[in-house]
């Protein structure tokens, strides 16, 4: 398993080193369209302030030399300033808003995984079913409805009209716990009704396989109990293509956050992002990205770990 492991992870090598080149290539691209030096230094700027900018960012240096440089100071930590305040690290930046995004995200995933897998083991038992029939009738709706459309209504329902909530705005865990709690628990239910819906569809269906399968229908022979062949027999081996299906909504989901973030008033990443691409700010934009894409990476590192303890296959094949 060990060697298992470490090939994954060697493997996720060129994938962040492409991902750090796809988000510098388009940080360049945005600087094509305009001067970001005349942008820094304001109207009726100088010469003098426009090369000083230039070269204190490195604007002048061959795109190699600047690549490799960013992306040193990015491995190190040092990801540069922000164009818009000097004075203001990206990195910095960065860690204030990720944690809201990271918050609702988890919680997001936590809550659709669950009741996802719950709603999708009640379907399978009884395929064809009156329950079966609901369930997929919800799912169905719900993947139709947009995710900052079930924001809002939640929004104006729960926080609006009931007053249960409140429907703006974030609270860190370090001020307060419940706070916290209370900040993020209708973006998560916004953002993971649709993988609620999704992961009891593909469950559903895995368990209804795997519960038609010989070594099912051998135990079930043997007198095996309805919970041991669920949980021992059948579960595991409907677990490896959901965990797949698990990956993809964890990346939908960061990707997703930016509309429910706005809808709820959270300054998280995706407000941070939609920001710097208005205000052309590249350093933020580029250090952004690229945060976002190595959590993007190191969940889908996750996925393919959980393979090898799944499936035993996988890891013989490494």
């Amino acid at each position: 398993m060990a060697r298992y492991i470490g090939f994954r992870i060697l493997a996720t090598i060129p994938l962040l080193f492409a991902i750090a080149v796809v988000t510098f290539l388009i940080a360049v691209a945005m600087e094509a369209n305009g001067s970001i030096a005349g942008q820094v230094c304001g109207e009726g700027a100088t010469l003098e302030c426009i090369s000083e900018v230039e070269e204190s960012l490195g604007l002048n240096e061959p795109l190699p030399a600047r690549f490799v440089g960013w992306l040193g100071g990015a491995v190190q930590g040092d990801l540069g300033v922000s164009l818009l305040d000097r004075n203001a690290s990206v990195s910095e930046l960065i860690g204030e808003r990720i944690w809201p995004t990271l918050s609702i995200v988890g919680l997001s995933l936590i809550i659709g995984v669950s009741l996802g897998m719950l709603m999708g083991i009640l379907a399978a038992i009884r395929p064809g079913g009156l329950l079966d029939r609901a369930l997929s009738v919800i799912a169905a709706s719900v993947i139709a409805a947009p995710g900052f459309i079930i924001g809002m209504l939640l929004a104006w329902g729960i926080a609006v009209e009931l007053g249960w909530l409140d429907p703006l705005g974030y609270t860190p865990f370090t001020e307060s716990a419940g706070g916290w709690f209370k900040s993020i628990l209708l973006p998560s239910i916004a953002l993971g009704m649709p993988t609620i819906a999704i992961m009891q569809r593909q469950l559903r269906s895995s368990m209804a396989n795997a519960l038609q399968s010989r070594y099912v229908l051998a135990a079930r022979a043997r007198g095996v109990g309805r919970a041991t062949l669920i949980g021992r027999h059948a579960l595991p081996n409907a677990m490896v293509p959901t965990v797949t299906v698990i990956g993809f909504r964890a990346a939908a989901a960061i990707g997703l956050t930016t509309a429910i973030e706005i809808v709820f008033g959270i300054r998280g990443m995706g407000e941070m992002l939609v920001t710097s691409i208005l205000n052309r700010n590249v350093t933020v934009l580029q250090g952004g990205m690229l945060v976002v894409g190595l959590v993007v990476a190191s969940v889908n590192l996750l996925v393919d770990i959980s393979y090898g303890f799944l499936n035993p296959k996988v890891r013989l094949t490494k």
